[in-house]
């Protein structure tokens, strides 16, 4: 179990930040600080309050990596610290203008995140003003003293412990699961099968999809449900059952851009078992055909939206914010936090289409601040602040 604690250890950080901004109410700003399980370098994500809401971003800690240690070498499930021992505030602030972290009267709590197997820990910071106002307590003396910090320390370092806890156990479970249900189709597409064992593959089959949307519905918070033709096409799935995976993996990815609402609906034109596909690309009345696989084909698809979005909000005399593009886009519009998510996920994508076509969207690749910071890591794998 170890090792998969290991490989989940990102998906794990962005819930629990996720669980605590809901759990605790006024805290200013979440940083969790953890080893990527892929490429193994030090990454940051942050959400923080601007405009009245939380946002996310990403942290750069390229050339402070040795810094980090102190912090994440600790032993204890909590600790409280302040500014000055948080050594990229410093460093952020060496290099911008604009000081987000100069505010004074900020308390910060340090929470160990548990399970993992290097001796370096996975740190989550939480940023609180010192004011015990934040947990709808009002008091004469606002000031958090000492023992309301011990208090808060244990409460919140505990809940991170049983949500990991939890988390684990439903991954561990869902693992199982997945490597019995491989197992069967390997078993079961060696042989010839009547009517009745192909009604058992197909419920087999459809069990494991139905399971994957139901821990999507959980970890997203919203209502994912599969449309009846979605079903009869996962049903009909006859393949390899990575390729299954893999395109209801990124079906339920594009659902969760394009549909608004707590309830989303999975369409069976969503699922896409093939691989590539001839698209054809309209650029000023001529058509171009390239080979573009199909996330390729909705990358594009996507940087055309956000490009005319982009237009309109600058013709709008709009600040280019991720809320107001998002407005502005055609069809249906999208939160500022799934367009950041979106382009994290495909920044390698994005450059590459960036570099097959140089002329294209060339509005947001030299406005939108989202798209510039992509296109500035292209050789530089570190994440840095969007």
């Amino acid at each position: 179990m170890s090792g998969n604690l290991h490989i989940l250890s990102e998906d794990l950080i962005f819930s629990i930040i996720n669980h605590i901004s809901e759990m605790v109410v006024g805290v200013e700003k979440i940083t969790g600080i953890y080893t990527h399980p892929e490429t193994e370098d030090v990454r940051g994500i942050t959400l923080q309050y601007r405009n009245n809401r939380l946002q996310e971003h990403e942290l750069n800690f390229s050339g402070i990596e040795d810094q980090l240690h102190g912090l994440r070498h600790e032993n204890n499930k909590y600790r409280w610290i302040d500014n000055s021992q948080v050594p990229f505030d410093t460093h952020y602030e060496a290099k911008s203008q604009l000081n987000i972290f100069d505010e004074l009267n900020h308390l910060i709590l340090l929470v160990t995140i548990p399970g993992a197997i290097r001796q370096e820990k996975d740190i989550l910071l939480i940023y609180f003003k010192d004011d015990i106002n934040a947990f709808g307590v009002q008091h004469q003396k606002s000031s958090l003293s000492t023992d309301n910090k011990s208090i808060i320390g244990h409460l919140l370092s505990g809940s991170v412990h049983s949500y990991c806890k939890l988390f684990w156990q439903e991954k561990e479970k869902f693992n199982l699961f997945t490597q019995k249900t491989s197992r069967i189709l390997e078993q079961q597409r060696s042989v010839n099968k009547g009517d009745a064992r192909k009604e058992e593959l197909e419920a087999i089959i459809f069990s494991w999809a139905d399971q994957y949307l139901l821990n999507c519905s959980n970890s997203d918070g919203v209502n994912y449900v599969y449309s009846r033709e979605a079903i009869n096409k996962i049903k009909e799935f006859k393949g390899e059952f990575s390729s299954l995976q893999k395109a209801i993996k990124e079906a339920i990815e594009y659902t969760k851009l394009i549909v608004t609402g707590v309830n989303k609906k999975v369409q069976a034109e969503y699922i896409e078992y093939v691989t590539d596909v001839n698209y054809t690309i309209n650029k000023g009345g001529l058509h171009e055909t390239t080979h573009l696989s199909l996330r390729l084909q909705r990358v594009y698809e996507f940087l055309d939206r956000l490009e005319t979005a982009g237009l309109k909000v600058d013709r709008m005399e709009l600040n280019l914010t991720g809320t107001n593009i998002g407005n502005a886009m055609e069809d249906k519009p999208i939160t500022a936090a799934a367009i950041s998510d979106y382009v994290g996920k495909n920044k390698e994508r994005i450059n590459l289409l960036f570099e097959k076509y140089p002329n294209k969207w060339g509005f947001i690749r030299n406005n939108f601040k989202s798209i510039i910071n992509v296109t500035s890591r292209t050789n530089n794998q570190s994440r840095s602040w969007m």
